[in-house]
C-alpha cells in the first residue's frame, strides 16, 4: 500500500452496510471506482471487519469517508479521526491525518412513516410534527378503517426493530453531530445541501450528484417490439405510497382512455391503488436484490417512465436518480415527473422530460406522451444527452476531487497549527 499524497489523493471509505444497495452503490462504490479509474486517487473500502487493514488505510488516506452512519454504529470513530495528530513515516516524511467527510443521501429529519427506515430513524409524523414519547401514528385506509402504523415502544419494523421515539431522536441527532464534526459534507441535491448549511450549520457542504455509469447496466439485444402497446413504468417500494396514491383516479382515467397502455409496476403492489387498472393493462414485477437490479432495469422495454413525488421536505431533498436511469442506454425512456425539486431543478420541461403539477395535469401530459411517439423519442434522446453531459463520472468526479483537495489543504493547515 503506497501513500501517493502529492500525485493523487488517498481516499478511504467505511462501508458499515457491506451488502450492496442503491444507496452505497451511488454514494460510495461509484465515486471510489471512478476516482481510481481516472487516476485521481488510490482508494480503499473497508467494512471495519479487518482492523489492521483499516488502520493502515487511514494512515495512508487523505480523505476518510463516512456514508450515512450514525453515532451508535460508529463507536466514536469520527471523534478519533478528528483528534488524530500529524506524525512522521519511517523515512521521516510528514504523515497528516485524513479529512473526515460525511455523505448523506436523504433528509433523515423527515422520513415518512411509510418508509421502511422509519422504525429505527423516524422522529416525525406524516405532517412533519416532531413526535414525543408515547405518541402513535395511525392512518385511514381506503375503506375508511383506521389503521395503527406505529406506537412508541410497542410496534416493530419488518426487521424486528422496536419503534422507540426517544432512541430514534438520539440516533438522528447523532447524524447531525457527525455532520458538524466532519471537515466536509457531501450530498446529492441542492435542497439537501441548503438544509445542512442553514439548519445544521455545516460550513463545507458540497453537492456531489448521483453519478450514472452506463456500462454498469445491461442492455439486452431483444427483438424489436411489433405490438402497438405503450409500456409505462412505475417503480417503487412501500415508502412511495404517498407519492403514488394521489394519482389513483388519474390511473383509472388513463387506463380507460388508452386501452393500448400497459402499466409496468415494479416493486410494491398496492391493491387499493392498482385495482383501478384492468388486469389486462397491468404487469407486475416483484422487487429483487440490488445485485440484479441493473441487469433487469432496461430489459423491461418501457416507453415512458413515471416519477411522481408528493410535496414534502424529505422529497425535495432527494436525488433525481430515477430520471437519470430512465434516460440512459440505447433505448432511453421519455419521463413524466413531478414539478418539484429535485426534478424541477434539473429537467427542462418540454425538452428533456415533461413536468406535471396536479392529477389532472398528469392525465393531460401522460396522454400527450402516449399519443405522440415522436415526442417520446425526442425527450428521451435529449435527456440521454443531458445525463451523459452532466451526470457521468467525467462530469461529476472532477468537482468531487477538487472538493477533497480543498479539504486536504484545510486539514493540513489545521494540523500544522496544532
Amino acid at each position: 500500500m503506497t501513500a501517493l499524497r502529492d500525485e493523487k489523493l488517498g481516499v478511504f471509505s467505511f462501508d458499515p452496510n457491506a451488502k450492496l444497495n442503491a444507496c452505497n452503490y451511488y454514494r460510495v462504490h461509484v465515486p471510489l471506482a471512478a476516482l481510481s479509474a481516472m487516476g485521481l486517487a488510490e482508494t480503499w473500502l473497508d467494512s471495519g471487519a479487518h482492523q489492521a487493514n483499516t488502520i493502515q488505510a487511514l494512515v495512508n488516506a487523505d480523505i476518510a469517508l463516512l456514508f450515512a452512519t450514525t453515532g451508535d454504529t460508529m463507536g466514536g470513530v469520527p471523534e478519533i479521526i478528528c483528534d488524530m495528530k500529524p506524525g512522521k513515516g519511517p523515512d521521516g516524511s510528514a504523515i497528516y491525518p485524513p479529512s473526515l467527510v460525511y455523505d448523506l443521501d436523504d433528509n433523515v429529519d423527515y422520513i415518512h412513516p411509510f418508509n421502511p427506515a422509519f422504525g429505527r430513524l423516524g422522529t416525525r409524523d406524516g405532517n412533519g410534527r416532531l413526535l414525543e414519547s408515547g405518541d402513535e401514528i395511525t392512518t385511514v385506509m381506503p375503506n375508511g378503517d383506521e389503521f395503527l402504523v406505529w406506537r412508541d415502544r410497542e410496534t416493530f419494523d419488518e426487521s424486528g426493530h422496536l419503534f422507540d421515539i426517544a432512541r430514534n431522536r438520539k440516533v438522528v441527532n447523532s447524524c447531525h453531530a457527525i455532520a458538524r464534526l466532519c471537515h466536509g459534507v457531501t450530498v446529492p441535491s441542492k435542497m439537501l445541501a441548503k438544509y445542512y448549511r442553514e439548519i445544521h450549520k455545516c460550513p463545507r457542504v458540497y453537492v456531489f450528484p448521483n453519478t450514472v455509469v452506463e456500462t454498469d447496466y445491461w442492455y439486452p439485444n431483444l427483438a424489436p417490439r411489433t405490438d402497438d402497446r405503450v409500456r409505462i413504468l412505475w417503480q417503487g417500494g412501500q415508502s412511495h405510497m404517498p407519492d403514488w396514491y394521489p394519482l389513483r383516479d388519474a390511473l383509472r382515467t388513463i387506463a380507460q382512455r388508452y386501452p393500448q397502455v400497459t402499466f409496468v409496476i415494479w416493486g410494491t403492489k398496492f391493491p387499493w391503488i392498482h385495482d383501478v387498472i384492468p388486469d389486462s393493462q397491468v404487469e407486475y414485477h416483484d422487487w429483487l436484490d440490488y445485485s440484479a437490479y441493473k441487469i433487469k432495469r432496461h430489459g423491461l422495454q418501457c416507453d415512458i417512465s413515471l416519477s411522481p413525488l408528493a410535496k414534502s421536505v424529505f422529497n425535495r431533498c432527494k436525488s433525481a436518480i430515477k430520471w437519470y436511469e430512465s434516460s440512459i442506454g440505447p433505448s432511453p425512456e421519455a419521463s413524466l415527473v413531478s414539478n418539484l425539486p429535485p426534478y424541477s431543478d434539473e429537467v427542462e420541461h418540454g425538452k428533456t422530460a415533461l413536468l406535471y403539477d396536479t392529477p389532472d395535469d398528469f392525465v393531460e401530459k401522460l396522454g400527450t406522451l402516449i399519443e405522440n411517439a415522436e415526442l417520446r423519442r425526442t425527450l428521451a434522446e435529449n435527456a440521454r444527452e443531458w445525463v451523459r453531459a452532466n451526470r457521468s463520472p467525467a462530469a461529476t468526479i472532477p468537482g468531487l476531487f477538487a472538493f477533497y483537495q480543498e479539504l486536504r489543504a484545510v486539514r493540513r493547515a489545521e494540523a500544522l497549527e496544532v
